[in-house]
């Protein structure tokens, strides 16, 4: 008996947040003199990456607060969004930089 693998490639890239799943029906047929065939049912999941970055509302934020302010006034909120599906998209905040003296805190939630 002599076998025949047939394998399935992707001609195209394939994006979770466009499309989650596919359901192809296969056919192998013989050659015969009456082809006999079967089919089958192929159900395909596209596995969500993590390949969106997460973007804020702007690129540069440039608030200000007075001198004198007492702790815990508040001087920006970042807003965020991830095209990613869930749990990709869910987005914390911290500050990386800058704050050697931690005059200043964000709330890794909320971005405030």
């Amino acid at each position: 008996m002599e076998i025949h693998i047939g394998i399935i490639k992707t001609l195209a890239v394939l994006d979770a947040e466009t499309k989650t799943h596919y359901w192809l029906t296969v056919f192998a047929q013989d050659r015969g003199v009456i082809p006999l065939f079967s089919s089958v049912e192929i159900y395909i999941e596209v596995v969500n990456e993590n390949d969106n970055l997460p973007l804020s509302e702007q690129p540069v934020y440039y608030p200000s607060v007075l001198e004198d302010s007492p702790a815990g006034t508040r001087v920006l909120q970042i807003r965020s969004s991830d095209r990613d599906r869930d749990p990709n998209q869910r987005i914390s905040y911290r500050i990386a930089s800058g704050n050697p003296e931690g005059f200043f805190a964000i709330d890794s939630q909320t971005g405030n």
